[in-house]
């Protein structure tokens, strides 16, 4: 990426902060009446020449205004912008992550919040684990016929499954269950877990060696659904807001269906480079998500990346808001989920 001179990346700067208020193509008369430059609109009009021969405006038709490009927004976003995020805000995302209980109730939380606050979608996906393990196994009576299996996994997954009992089961039977499932799953990769047979129960109840069967295939199940990777959405409907959008039905489907595959979701969360969580529009591997900017932080339990959170939107996206939203999201996340492993 070329460096540009002091007053080109003003104007670069101005151009992408009246494109993303407008969603119009931004001419030198707006640039120069709005603007304090030092220079006259001649100069104005040949810096924006120049800047888009270079690769860093777009110009939609010959008589229009610039707009930025890829290579535009990537300059603003790694050098121009200004990440700034309201106390008030910050505070208010913090304290959500204090009154879930469970991974899927906060990044489902979380994601709400994000999506009303930046009117874009907020994603938040659980990456694959297949070396998670089970930290324990509860069992729990809910009515005669009724049982409760709780399952906790080292990713920050809390997984409540009902199971058929029997009226004969007593506490103690409840209690074994608890006490023989996690000695034999606990501590192990869940994708161990396959190889591994039901425990053997042993109780006065006839039925007991049924029902650690029936839950050990309950369990196996769970443990596969939890470490393959989750994802949780919220805010499609501001795509349908968004005028670039609004002009290219065809276009938009393509976006909505890409946003609910799951791998493509996954893939686009995956920041590979942390100093820079920002993928702008053709940086995305998805074809379809092009037109988009994909703004993602990572959360932890301990060291182990858990999964990753982020606000996708139209390339004209509020950068400097976005940013900072996000990282204050995930690291919530992650002090939330260390403490719920503690």
């Amino acid at each position: 990426m070329d460096e540009l001179t002091e007053r080109k990346q003003r104007i670069l700067r101005a151009v992408v902060l009246e494109y993303v208020q407008s969603a119009e193509p931004v001419g030198s008369s707006l640039l120069v009446e709005r603007y304090q430059f030092g220079v006259g609109p001649a100069t104005v009009r040949h810096e924006l020449s120049e800047m888009s021969d270079r690769g860093y405006l777009d110009q939609p038709h010959t008589s229009a205004g610039r707009i930025p490009s890829d290579v535009g927004y990537r300059y603003f976003v790694n050098r121009l912008a200004e990440p700034k995020l309201d106390k008030g805000v910050a505070k208010r995302v913090r304290d959500l992550t204090k009154n879930e209980a469970d991974l899927e109730g906060l990044l489902m939380e979380t994601c709400k919040v994000l999506s009303r606050l930046t009117q874009y979608v907020s994603i938040a996906a659980t990456f694959s684990e297949g070396s998670a393990r089970i930290l324990s196994i509860e069992f729990a009576g809910i009515t005669r016929e009724r049982l409760l299996m709780t399952v906790v996994f080292s990713n920050g997954l809390i997984e409540n499954k009902i199971l058929e009992g029997r009226s004969d089961l007593t506490l103690g039977d409840l209690h074994k269950l608890s006490i023989e499932f996690s000695r034999a799953a606990a501590g192990i990769p869940v994708r161990s877990l396959g190889r591994k047979a039901a425990p053997v129960i042993e109780s006065e109840s006839a039925g007991i060696r049924e029902i650690a069967q029936a839950a050990w295939r309950t369990l196996k199940g769970v443990a596969r659904a939890a470490t393959s990777g989750k994802v949780v959405s919220e805010g499609t409907q501001f795509l349908f807001e968004q005028p670039e959008f609004q002009q290219d039905v065809d276009a938009l489907a393509k976006i909505v269906a890409a946003l609910e595959d799951t791998e493509v979701v996954q893939e686009a969360l995956d920041v590979t480079n942390p100093a820079s969580p920002v993928t702008i529009g053709a940086e995305n591997p998805s074809v379809a998500m092009h037109s988009l900017s994909v703004v993602a932080g990572k959360f932890y339990i301990g060291d182990t990346e858990a999964g990753a959170i982020a606000v996708v939107g139209p390339k004209r996206m509020r950068y400097a808001t976005a940013m900072p939203l996000v990282e204050t999201a995930a690291k919530a996340l992650t002090e939330a989920l260390n403490r719920l492993m503690r």
